[in-house]
């Protein structure tokens, strides 16, 4: 007897020792979240607090417009709660995924009534990087925190605290950037950069932007398009050009070395920057941006 007690209570504890592993599996207890990519997923992490784990699909520094999916990615879609995606037509791959994780899946459209600027090269799509403009932003947050109350409606109370608490942190984020813009001269708020993805930034902040690609980079730089970049940089005397963290520097750097114009910077565009530093949030990113831009064209 004494035997099977000793047997029983060694099971026990090697079952116990088991679950005490590390695992890749979510937490029990928690709404899964899983974010196209991740700049909408940090907004997640904001407003879901400690009764969310949010998933990225596009990791730090992968470019969502030319995304292939991984074979977990349809997994990890299947085990969430709920699906937040940016719209626009940004990622066109996840379409499939979340169709083959079965009916009744929550989806949420991060820019739900944001009114898009449309394109006018490329692939013609309206243009999706809505998030540039921390206006904009307040809109994902309060649309990730509506898609969280419904999914987990115990702790709506919860989700829209912290909501609360984010809306002013972007307040305080867009009247900075107002503040810091106004420090170039006017005759040099011009942002070049790989791809055009800061046109809402522009509109929001008093920049001209010029992408030397359309607002997706699956779009093919033109002859025309490399010239008349080169052309307005002699003509307005422009002090410096950005590439971007997700994008080829190549063309950028070439039209760097043919006409002199310094490269100012690597800017965060359709990514955020590596968890635990500073730029690993999207208020981080953004502030660094600015920075960048700031100490480069004033």
């Amino acid at each position: 007897m004494k035997i099977k007690l000793v047997l029983i209570f060694c099971a026990v504890i090697f079952l116990s020792g088991c679950k005490t592993e590390k695992s890749d599996e979510p937490v029990s207890g928690k709404i899964v979240a899983v974010s196209s990519i991740n700049i909408i997923s940090d907004i997640v992490k904001n407003i879901g607090g400690d009764k969310v784990e949010s998933y990225s699909i596009c990791g730090v520094g992968v470019d969502p417009h030319s995304y292939h999916p991984k074979p977990s990615d349809p997994r990890l879609i299947s085990k969430s709660n709920i699906v937040f995606i940016n719209g626009f037509n940004l990622e066109h791959w996840i379409e499939e995924m979340i169709e083959g994780a079965g009916s009744g899946k929550k989806i949420i459209t991060a820019s739900e009534g944001i009114t898009p600027i449309t394109d006018d090269k490329g692939f013609g799509d309206p243009d999706p990087h809505a998030w540039f403009d921390v206006k904009y932003a307040k809109i994902y947050a309060q649309n990730i925190a509506k898609g969280l109350s419904e999914v987990d409606p115990t702790n709506a109370v919860y989700y829209n605290e912290n909501l609360k608490k984010y809306l002013t942190e972007l307040d305080n984020l867009d009247n900075w950037i107002k503040d810091e813009i106004v420090k170039i001269p006017e005759d040099q708020r011009i942002l070049i950069t790989s791809h055009d993805a800061f046109r809402y930034f522009g509109k929001a902040y008093g920049m001209e932007v010029n992408g030397l690609q359309g607002i997706s980079t699956e779009a093919k730089v033109r002859t025309e398009d490399y010239k008349n970049i080169i052309d307005l940089i002699k003509s307005r005397k422009i002090k410096s050009v950005f590439i971007e963290t997700s994008v080829n520097p190549k063309l950028l750097e070439q039209i760097s070395g043919e006409t002199g114009v310094v490269v100012g910077g690597t800017l965060y565009s359709d990514s955020i920057g590596n968890e635990g530093t500073p730029e690993g949030s999207y208020t981080g990113a953004v502030k660094f941006n600015v920075n960048t831009i700031v100490n480069s064209l004033k």
